[in-house]
């Protein structure tokens, strides 16, 4: 039986090692260790302020800020807190706002009220006063709006919501709830010229779940960055690189068709085995001096 000869193996080409889908890989895990930086980052500020910035009645508080205006009062702009917008999961995440307001002008009793914004739009119809752009610490100076003193005085008004009065520290509390409302800070006996330290604050009573959650996040964002950067910078392993396929055999040594040289002339089979020198005659021998050409002293006769 004639076994089927297999074809020389060769080793196969060496793979690039930056492929495509490596690159992808480390892009990808780039970018998002970059974005898992960032989440633990903002979880541990989350959680560092949660700790380190309450007061001791579990209000987180924005830095003092002056507050100024010529007319007669200073207002927020509108808070809309409309059915169907993100007001939901923001009041619950805000708690209870507070805003404290201590006057500048020594002697001056100030006021802060919040209520609709239809009832302030109302009694501060026609009335000289300043647009607050943004409340807090990063607040603008306002855009003024031109007009004349108000009709009445605002402790006067039965529209608040919630109101204070009085000289020194000043604070009103809300909790938010569907609707659009205004805040307004006013001189108590209606004059012009408002100036006030002011401050807002809210008791965040989801602060620490959202710190954690951004934590966990983050942790497993980095985790996935890590993988897709193993998976990109680690080289295929090359112990078997070069070696033939598994199962691939040496091909036998083609057998001679004829008898092998080194035999002598036969008619039988050729016969197997190792190589043998070739057979040469052995050299004729030379009679006379032969051993078994020379006369034997047995038969030699003796000398008398």
């Amino acid at each position: 039986m004639t076994a089927t000869p297999q074809p020389p193996w060769a080793p196969a080409p060496r793979p690039n090692p930056w492929s495509a889908g490596r690159i992808i890989a480390l892009v990808l895990g780039l970018l998002v260790l970059l974005f898992s930086a960032l989440l633990l980052m903002g979880g541990g500020a989350l959680l560092s302020a949660d700790l380190t910035e309450r007061s001791d009645d579990g209000y987180l508080t924005s830095p003092e800020d002056t507050f100024t205006g010529p007319g007669y009062a200073l207002v927020s702009e509108r808070i809309e807190l409309s059915p169907g917008a993100d007001w939901v999961p923001l009041a619950a995440a805000l708690g209870t706002a507070r805003i404290e307001v201590t006057g500048t002008v020594p002697g001056s009793e100030v006021f802060i009220g919040i209520a609709p914004v239809t009832d302030v739009t109302a009694y501060l119809e026609g009335v000289e006063r300043t647009v607050i752009d943004d409340l807090g610490a990063d607040a603008g100076p306002g855009t003024p709006v031109p007009g004349g003193a108000p009709s009445g005085l605002p402790g006067d008004q039965d529209f608040w919501t919630d109101q204070a009065a009085g000289r020194g520290t000043e604070q009103v509390s809300w909790v938010p709830a569907e609707g659009d409302w205004m805040l307004v800070v006013m001189n108590a006996d209606g004059s012009a010229g408002v100036s006030v330290d002011a401050r807002i604050g809210a008791t965040f009573p989801a602060l620490t779940g959202f710190g954690w959650g951004l934590l966990v996040a983050g942790l497993l964002c980095l985790a996935i960055g890590v993988v897709l950067l193993v998976l990109a910078i680690r080289r295929p392993s090359d112990a078997r690189r070069g070696m033939p396929p598994s199962g691939w055999q040496v091909p036998a040594a083609p057998v001679p068709a004829g008898p092998p040289s080194w035999a002598p002339p036969s008619s039988g089979p050729p016969v197997s085995g190792p190589p043998v020198p070739p057979w040469v005659p052995p050299a004729q021998a030379d009679r006379a001096t032969a051993p078994d050409g020379q006369p034997s002293p047995e038969r030699t006769p003796k000398q008398s």
